[in-house]
């Protein structure tokens, strides 16, 4: 079922791309560069990406004049993995994306700081993992829906810009080199078995026509796997979003975060805890 899955949305994703190179000639362009790190533990990522934007489903007035296809290539390298992305973004309606993409990516140790990109386990989770690098394929297919909103199309102005954003998203992330139930980690980032997830973003922000152009509040919300359906827990980042634009093709993110998620040091399960800090996260971007 997994390769089957992963099959089908590699050659829709394809599809997309032969069809937004076809259409090369009516297409706008753009470019990235992304450094990430975080504290208090040493993290650190750099991604690069590069999207093509078509014009499509146009038609007239504010809500279907600016219709389009996005599509969006991303390298992303850390001490411990390394990931190539694509993603299709539908805009149907000046208010809603519609999103398809897959990911994949494989990991190595860090032993300078006893980092290990890629781990996997002989049971479920709950057993310990060890070290597996470069020992598999780790791949994400994703599908999921944005509803978005900014107050200033309908009371224009320079400080009238207030952001409604909502992204919900089911995924499929599993390890090539993992059986069924069996435990894999990549990129530190928690015990998991191949399997359907759910990932939900909630944002509110104040956008204005200074440096600190941006203030929000963004509530992350997971839900692992997702079947067979049982309760799961609610567990949810919670951050306050600030970003500063040095130049209009430079900015820096600053975001600092709460959280309810905990990972066990051994077995690196995914477990409800209550509030507490997480990280402050720091992200500086180059747009071309």
């Amino acid at each position: 079922m997994k390769n089957t899955l992963l099959r089908r949305s590699v050659a829709i994703l394809v599809m997309i791309t032969i069809v937004t190179i076809g259409l090369f000639a009516e297409t706008t362009s753009a470019g990235n560069v992304k450094f990430i790190t975080a504290g208090p533990n040493v993290e650190a990522k750099l991604e690069a990406g590069y999207s093509l934007k078509i014009p499509m489903m146009q038609g007239d007035g504010p809500l279907f004049s600016g219709n389009n296809l996005k599509v969006k290539g991303l390298v992303g390298v850390s001490p411990v993995a390394a990931t190539v992305s694509l993603d299709a973004i539908l805009t149907p309606i000046a208010v809603i994306e519609l999103n398809l993409g897959a990911s994949f990516g494989t990991g190595w140790d860090f032993g300078l700081l006893d980092l290990e990109g890629l781990r996997l386990s002989t049971g479920g989770i709950g057993t310990a993992l060890s070290s597996d690098q470069l020992g598999g394929m780790y791949y994400k297919v994703k599908a999921g829906a944005a509803f978005q909103f900014d107050t200033a199309a309908i009371f224009p102005g320079d400080w009238t810009s207030v952001v409604l954003r909502t992204y919900h998203e089911l995924n499929y992330q599993g390890y090539t080199n993992a059986d069924k139930n069996i435990a894999w980690e990549y990129e530190t980032s928690g015990a998991m078995e191949n399997g359907f997830n759910y990932k939900g973003e909630y944002l509110v922000g104040y956008q204005m026509p200074i440096k600190l152009n941006m203030v929000a509040v963004l509530l992350e919300t997971y839900a692992f796997d997702m079947f067979p359906v049982t309760a799961h827990p609610f567990l949810y980042d919670l951050g306050l979003v600030m970003n500063y634009a040095f130049t209009d093709s430079l900015n820096l993110t600053v975001i600092p975060q709460v959280t309810t998620v905990q990972k066990d040091a051994v077995t690196r399960e995914i477990s409800y805890k209550d509030l507490s800090f997480k990280r402050v996260a720091l992200m500086l971007n180059y747009s071309f």
